[in-house]
């Protein structure tokens, strides 16, 4: 069995100088003149794929290397990528019913969520009643650890592993005390750069989940200012549930709040799949744009408005069905699509701010959905929105519309393109 020492701190600075230069890139400007801090900096799954590679290289063989993140999203608890013998995976984990997730109740990540502290088995000693860890031992892996990353955020973990096949496992690093204390130095290298890595991910995520991609990166990008907006034009959908009082009283509090979200999911999977941006839920309304760059998309975006709108009446049908079944009664809700031009950016108090479109369009477009009660019709359009979609909207004529002093022209979207 060949001994490595664990103080080769020559080959260690190689490794921390190859990982600092991979992640982190330069300072400088991109060809567009714009400025960059991470000029060449590698995307963090190439990092874990040449950090992995290189430490073979060293100290190897390694069998086996993860890296686990958690993140804060509204479907993911986090990720997994995983270095095997030189190829490299990656794994999501969704955060729905993970307190329930078998693999996980029954695995070393558990163990050391619950202790954060290091975990390990070795070859000789009990198998536990751990799935990978059973896999690990059918393959013939002779030592495996997990190592918790000391990360700020104690409300989060992320953590590496290594599993090897080598004789006498990572005792052959120059020791066994000496193997172990050289892992977790490893893997405390990578630390400072998940975090990283995971702070933005968690900050974009938490942006887009609350205000929208469109209004998350621009947040993120420094758009914080009260009062700074800028004039663009988008089509706009209004949305409104009916009788939602009446639902709210007889369902009750919880129960309201499971229909509202299955609901508003009949609109916002149709909205995404179609290239709007959700910028505000209203109680029971939602309100959403599809921004346009260049005159010249005004028909792409309405026809995208209009399929959005067209999509979430048969996401509807849907719905109703799934609710007659539990024996609901069903829902229904009203559509306004108008096109013009909106203020885009920050309202609110010095500390307290909401990023949103306003203007008359946007009121418009309300007072259009307001008439879909009225006049019992579920999709309603302006003829700014139905010129330039171009999809065969029926003339309803001119109407009276609340706040807007001359009649306006609208048409009607039937609830399926037959």
């Amino acid at each position: 069995m060949t001994t490595i020492p664990a103080n080769d701190m020559e080959g260690f600075g190689r490794l921390v100088a190859w990982l600092l230069e991979a992640a982190l890139g330069d300072t400088g400007k991109r060809g567009d003149g714009a400025p960059d801090n991470n000029l060449g900096a590698l995307p963090m799954v190439d990092v874990f794929a040449g950090f992995c590679d290189r430490l073979d290289d060293w100290i190897g063989p390694f069998a086996r290397i993860s890296l686990g993140m958690e993140v804060l999203h509204p479907e993911l608890s986090g990720g997994s990528m995983y270095w095997h013998e030189g190829r490299i995976s990656q794994r999501d984990l969704a955060r729905a019913d993970l307190v329930g997730f078998d693999d996980y109740l029954r695995s070393a990540v558990y163990v050391t969520d619950q202790t954060n502290r290091p975990w390990r088995w070795r070859a000789g000693e009990a198998v536990p009643d751990m799935p990978l860890v059973q896999d690990l031992s059918a393959q013939g892996i002779t030592d495996y650890c997990l190592f918790p990353l000391p990360i700020q955020d104690t409300s989060r973990t992320s953590t590496m592993s290594f599993a090897t096949k080598r004789p006498g496992g990572f005792g052959a690093l120059g020791g066994d005390d000496e193997g172990m204390g050289l892992l977790r130095r490893v893997a405390w290298t990578m630390t400072p750069i998940v975090e990283r890595a995971a702070l933005r991910i968690i900050a974009l995520d938490l942006l887009d989940a609350y205000v929208g991609k469109i209004a998350g990166r621009r947040v993120y990008g420094g758009q914080i200012e009260r009062g700074a907006v800028e004039p663009i034009a988008a089509a706009i959908l209004v949305a409104d549930l009916r009788g939602f009082t009446q639902l709210s009283e007889a369902l009750g509090e919880i129960a309201t709040v499971e229909l509202l979200n299955r609901y508003f999911d009949t609109l916002g999977e149709a909205i995404a799949a179609h290239d709007g941006q959700i910028l505000k839920f209203m109680g029971d309304g939602l309100l959403a744009v599809f921004p346009i760059t260049n005159w010249l998309e005004r028909g792409v975006v309405c026809g995208n408005a209009y399929r959005a709108a067209l999509q979430s009446r048969a996401n509807l049908k849907a719905l109703n069905t799934a609710l007659a079944v539990e024996g609901r009664p069903p829902i229904d809700f009203g559509v306004g699509l108008h096109f013009g031009e909106v203020a885009f950016g920050n309202i609110g108090t010095g500390t307290r701010l909401d990023f949103t479109v306003i203007g008359r369009a946007v009121n418009q477009a309300s007072r259009i959905q307001d008439l879909t009660k009225l006049m019992g019709i579920p999709i309603l359009a302006s003829a700014e929105f139905a010129e330039p979609a171009n999809v065969g909207m029926r003339y309803l004529g001119a109407h009276s519309v609340r706040g807007v002093s001359a009649p306006v022209d609208l048409f009607a979207i039937p609830d399926s393109p037959d």
